[in-house]
């Protein structure tokens, strides 16, 4: 069997204070061989860093600022940002976007700290994990300008700019996506037993675009639904997939898996 990758999964949340070894050795023996952890804010993506010394044979991060941590952010945190960048186990930064339903922070302030997400990737040439809620038109108008300076400075990340992190069968999204070189992160509600309309478009979706994840400890999938999720659960996943796309097993884990290495460049790290 080959190995297993999550590709989105909060480790550093209280959910897993206690028990996280325990949780990585399950992954482990469970053929989880890669973990992504994004940073939500400047504390969560070093801690994200740290978990990453810790546990150096799975684990990777990815730092940013969510953007329903967008409220306040001064210089000194985009500084403090910057300068967690170049760390070696850094492959990404996320997570960031936009979250137009829970408002937590202004429209305003949110696109701002995206707008400087995105330029500290087009800097340091390391890919996003987008989050994206109820603000599918302008999140692309923000990306289309963030794709258009990365094809005029010829940067590498046109062929891997990025993923959008927990796909929800968005067609506005996923036409943009599709034609922009981005992954798409399917995660525990494709599993749901009413995901149909996120079923069909994964049906449809080429293998080559869909990565897997946990976003744990939230969305775990079906029959697990509303407890702790963990990293494990990237094989229920996979085996749904399996079973929508009507491929092997096998497959679908070793694709998704080469999907993420090509993304992440995790392999050469």
């Amino acid at each position: 069997m080959p190995s297993l990758t999550d590709s989105h999964c909060h480790l550093y949340m209280r959910d897993f204070e206690n028990g996280l070894k325990e949780v990585i050795n399950r992954a482990s023996a469970g053929g989880v061989r890669r973990i992504l952890v994004p940073g939500i804010d400047i504390e969560t993506s070093q801690l994200s860093i740290q978990l990453c010394e810790k546990f150096p044979e799975y684990l990777f991060a990815a730092v940013g600022i969510h953007p329903n941590h967008s409220t306040g952010i001064e210089q000194a945190d985009f500084n403090s940002l910057v300068s967690l960048i170049s760390h070696p186990k850094v492959v990404a930064i996320g997570e960031i976007g936009l979250d137009f339903f829970r408002e937590k922070a202004s429209e305003e302030d949110q696109i701002y700290v995206l707008n400087k997400m995105l330029s500290f990737s087009r800097e340091s040439e390391k890919p996003v994990c987008i989050h994206n809620r109820n603000s599918d038109n302008i999140i692309i108008e923000i990306l289309d300008s963030w794709y258009s300076d990365l094809k005029e400075s010829k940067s590498s990340l046109i062929k891997r700019p990025g993923v959008f992190h927990s796909f929800d069968g968005s067609a506005t999204i996923l036409d943009w996506a599709l034609t922009h070189n981005f992954y798409l992160g399917i995660s525990g509600p494709v599993t749901f037993l009413k995901s149909y309309d996120l079923q069909k478009k994964i049906k449809k979706i080429d293998i080559a675009h869909l990565l897997i994840e946990t976003d744990a400890p939230f969305l775990s999938p079906h029959p697990f639904r509303g407890k702790r999720n963990e990293p494990l659960n990237v094989k229920i996943i996979c085996k749904k997939i399996a079973e929508i796309k009507q491929l092997d097993l096998e497959d679908v884990i070793s694709k998704t898996s080469e999907n993420a290495s090509t993304l992440f460049g995790w392999d050469s790290v």
